[in-house]
């Protein structure tokens, strides 16, 4: 679809005044609200925001079809330090055809170029699709991966979705998954200088540690690759006291997953070694287990979930990922398929636990994520743009 010199206009502003509304995780409200008002003034057929505070935009065809979802999280990381950004993080500020500012490529570019080609879609309706497009700006994606999806998947129900990611206008047909796992030690206090009269929990831990490091090999897969398994994380309990045994010690593991990693598979693995080291140490109990996190919408609601984000592939003779490409190169762009897998997106709901045909695209590239003056180029906003509209005319034919 061409981009005429109004649509690539009002394509940048909107880029620009999402970026200029701060949106930390469970801090969405400004920029929800105003998505909501952007769908409706082009002309979204339905818009709705729910208990969790993500904005669901839907267009209509004439025809009954299948239902293509768009979707980009609305939240992002913080900025840190704004004197150490060349422009002001939520400034927009435009500097040799790029757009700066916090979430420009993560994702809120994506979001953009989403929904004014839903509008452009629903203006040229002489295209005859068929079916709809829901187009969703989601909520703590930073901080609870796939949760608030969820509540969009249930809702409006989707037959193929596409994730905004930054891709470089690559096709990416999968993502490892992601799990935290504590693992916890638990003995009994005494002072240091009798240690005797305890157990100590933080050296049981070190040998559970050691005996891990040494046995456990994450698996392999042709596409996604190696899985990984990183200690990120060590603490003893009581916390800030000194000339004490600690009574318990907590060791936080980053565990990227494969497609066929389950809750159950994984904990089993490490429960072996864990246990095996147990028994050799007296007076000592471990656990292990999915670390899990609470915390409030926007709107007021709680939202709460395991860290446990389940891996995807789409098979690359899928018929939907031959139908994206496809659609990708009657937009003008070259239908590029990844050769590697993307970061952790939403995907691992709608691929990982419902099974639904998946892809992620989108403008930029992946290393401007979560970095000081992070940026987005102008020319690849506009080649999103097209190839949002693209997929959704060869989807929806």
């Amino acid at each position: 679809m061409v981009l005429s010199g109004k649509r690539q206009t009002d394509l940048i502003r909107l880029c620009q005044e999402l970026i200029r509304r701060p949106s930390l995780s469970g801090k969405e409200r400004e920029v929800a609200l105003f998505t909501a008002e952007i769908m409706r003034s082009v002309g979204y057929d339905d818009v709705t925001i729910d208990a969790y505070g993500n904005v669901i935009g839907r267009i209509f065809f004439a025809t009954p079809g299948k239902r293509l979802l768009f979707e980009s999280q609305m939240d992002h990381v913080d900025p840190g330090i704004p004197t150490d950004w060349s422009y002001y993080p939520y400034g927009a500020f435009i500097k040799n055809g790029c757009i700066y500012g916090r979430g420009a490529s993560d994702q809120k570019g994506c979001l953009a170029a989403m929904i004014m080609a839903g509008a452009a879609l629903k203006e040229d309706q002489h295209k005859n699709l068929q079916g709809e497009i829901v187009v969703a700006g989601t909520v703590f994606q930073e901080r609870f991966e796939g949760i608030s999806s969820r509540a969009v998947a249930l809702s409006y129900p989707p037959d193929f979705v596409v994730i905004g990611e930054a891709s470089q206008l690559e096709v990416e047909r999968g993502q490892r998954g992601r799990a935290e796992i504590v693992i916890e030690t638990q003995g009994r206090m005494a002072h240091s200088a009798q240690p005797e009269y305890g157990t100590n929990a933080a050296d049981a831990m070190t040998r559970i540690l050691s005996s891990i490091h040494c046995s456990f090999k994450p698996d392999s897969d042709p596409y996604l690759g190696q899985g990984i398994l990183v200690l990120t994380n060590l603490r003893t309990f009581p916390e800030f006291t000194n000339g004490m045994v600690p009574q318990v010690c907590k060791a936080t593991y980053d565990l990227r997953l494969l497609p066929y990693d389950t809750p159950e598979k994984i904990l089993d693995r490490l429960q072996i070694i864990v246990n095996t080291k147990k028994n050799d140490m007296e007076g000592i109990r471990a656990l292990i287990y999915i670390s899990a996190t609470e915390d409030r919408c926007y709107t007021g609601a709680p939202i709460r979930g395991k860290h446990f984000a389940r891996a995807w592939v789409l098979p690359e003779d899928s018929f939907y990922l031959k139908k994206v490409l496809e659609g990708v190169e009657k937009a003008g762009l070259a239908p590029r398929l990844s050769e590697s897998p993307g970061f952790g997106t939403n995907g691992c709901y709608y691929a990982g636990e419902m099974g639904i045909p998946t892809v992620a695209f989108g403008p930029s590239c992946r290393e401007l994520a979560h970095t000081v003056d992070e940026y987005i180029e102008i020319e690849q906003l506009a080649l999103a743009y097209r190839g949002y509209c693209g997929i959704a005319e060869s989807i929806l034919s």
